[in-house]
């Protein structure tokens, strides 16, 4: 195996990536016949405007076409816009400016805390400016543009929170945080979006000035399990902004994760969608061009370097280093026999641990039962050797049957591992082995019945308490306690003459 730094996998990652997002763009376009609607749009993906796992930042720090500020951390998988600490703020804004009429954006993101209560929540924005910093969830307030706020605290004491608020913007406005937005509001949805086991999936639809927001409520891993929150026609928003995300914490903190953040760009019906050449300049097309050749021509040269310091396997086809699926079935099975094969010994052993202690139990009870003979008349048995008796069958019989039971569940996990290995012959090895178990205990209860003593039956133990003093008690008790409650509100009601 070839050595490769992390950095360079890193950077051979990233550019792959590019790629791949730039065949996609080109290639994603889905018509309108193929969602089974004439109505319904062209769509296609913009890798300029998104990002996603793994992979999603790259050696650095930094994310692909996008900006952070604030306390946000990129991860590979996810970017945490904020940590459940107080006082919070974080958000990450894209670079470019978007110029497209008609969009898309599906965000799938996580909230979460150990509080009943969350705040102060996260925010999806679209905006002519970059609204880096703020008061609003973390970014600039007076935006022109609109927001979506998935709002976890309640300002304003209405248990109307956690809630989906969707506010619009000329630039102008201060938002109202003492009422939730609530004043403000185009469109409102209550939405309880903390603590759910699968990822909340946003989609924000903008299309023929009508801006519509579906939500999936996380409850199922269906990522098209969407249901409609909030729809708003005759909606004016800038032709080109920058899209952003960003999050806050307050008092109560909760964590904010964005998994990913995918734009598509719409076209209606009838129109022709722009080329991709008119998207993607050429001078970049050619950068990462030669960023990836140059990075293939450092991978020759360290094949090369690894054949020279390792002449040794040096021509050895590539089928011999790795294993093939009849040899891995092969493996696996003799493994699951050699397994099978040191369990079968270890019942043995605890069979004969059984036998030893039933030997053990029958001798020290049949040398009670010859002291008894020769100390007291036959037939007898002395009050003292009643608890010894007893004590010894329970301490058998438990013992026996911790032991035999914990034999039959290995021998049930032998079961299952054969199951797994999809022999025959190990199952019915396995069916045989528990048979022959059953047989050895029908037996040693045979010779239980036949060789342990009987004890004699306890006698019923008397009633410590009779029926008329158990109404006697219960009679004299009722008197004390309606006393004690007269005497409480005869208390009560003097005290209440000062007042």
């Amino acid at each position: 195996m070839m050595a490769v730094s992390i950095g360079e996998r890193q950077a051979a990652a990233a550019c792959l990536l590019i790629f791949s997002l730039f065949f996609h763009a080109t290639y994603a376009d889905i018509p309108a016949g193929a969602v089974g609607s004439t109505d319904a749009p062209h769509r296609r993906f913009e890798y300029k405007y998104s990002f996603k796992g793994p992979h999603l930042a790259q050696s650095d720090g930094t994310i692909p076409f996008w900006v952070h500020t604030g306390n946000a951390i990129p991860s590979s998988d996810q970017i945490r816009i904020t940590t459940s600490l107080k006082s919070q703020r974080g958000s990450v804004w894209t670079k470019n400016k978007m110029n497209f009429a008609n969009w898309e954006a599906e965000v799938t993101f996580r909230v979460s805390g150990r509080g009943r209560m969350g705040a102060d929540g996260l925010a999806i924005w679209f905006t002519s400016g970059q609204g880096l910093e703020g008061p609003v969830y973390g970014a600039a307030d007076s935006w022109n543009g609109v927001g979506i706020f998935f709002d976890s605290f309640d300002n304003d004491g209405k248990k109307n929170n956690p809630a989906i608020i969707v506010v619009g913007n000329n630039g102008k406005l201060i938002y109202d945080h003492q009422n939730d937005g609530s004043t403000q509001a185009l469109a409102t949805c209550l939405r309880d979006f903390r603590n759910k086991p699968y990822p909340i999936r946003a989609k924000v639809t903008y299309y023929k000035k009508s801006l519509t927001v579906m939500i999936n409520n996380g409850f199922t891993p269906d990522r098209n399990d969407y249901e409609l929150c909030a729809k708003i026609d005759n909606m004016v928003i800038p032709y080109e902004g920058y899209f952003g995300i960003s999050a806050a914490t307050g008092g109560v903190a909760d964590d904010h994760d964005v998994l990913s953040f995918l734009l598509f760009s719409l076209t209606e019906p009838g129109q022709q969608p722009p080329p991709p050449e008119a998207e993607i300049p050429t001078e970049e097309k050619e950068k990462y061009r030669a960023e990836f050749e140059n990075f293939q021509q450092e991978l020759d040269k360290k094949k090369e370097a690894f054949q020279k310091e390792h002449p040794d396997v040096q021509g050895e086809p590539v089928e011999e280093l790795y294993e093939s699926v009849n040899d891995r079935e092969i493996r696996q099975i003799f493994e699951g026999q050699s397994q099978i094969h040191l369990e079968i010994k270890q019942l043995h052993r605890q069979l004969a641990v059984i036998l030893d202690e039933q030997r053990r139990y029958v001798t020290v009870v049949s040398d009670e039962i010859i002291k008894q003979g020769a100390q007291g008349q036959p037939g007898q048995v002395r009050p003292e050797n009643n608890f010894l008796c007893l004590s010894t069958n329970y301490v058998w019989c438990l013992s026996f049957r911790n032991s035999f039971a914990e034999s039959l569940r290995q021998v049930g996990s032998l079961q299952h591992q054969g199951n797994a290995a999809g022999t025959y012959e190990t199952v019915q090895h396995i069916n045989d082995i528990k048979e022959h178990l059953h047989i050895v205990k029908r037996n040693v209860e045979h010779l239980i019945q036949r060789n342990v003593v009987k004890c004699p039956e306890l006698p019923p133990m008397p009633s410590c308490l009779s029926t008329v003093h158990f109404v006697v008690f219960m009679v004299i008790q009722s008197i004390l306690f309606i006393g004690y409650v007269i005497y409480r509100s005869q208390q009560e009601a003097a005290a209440k003459k000062f007042f």
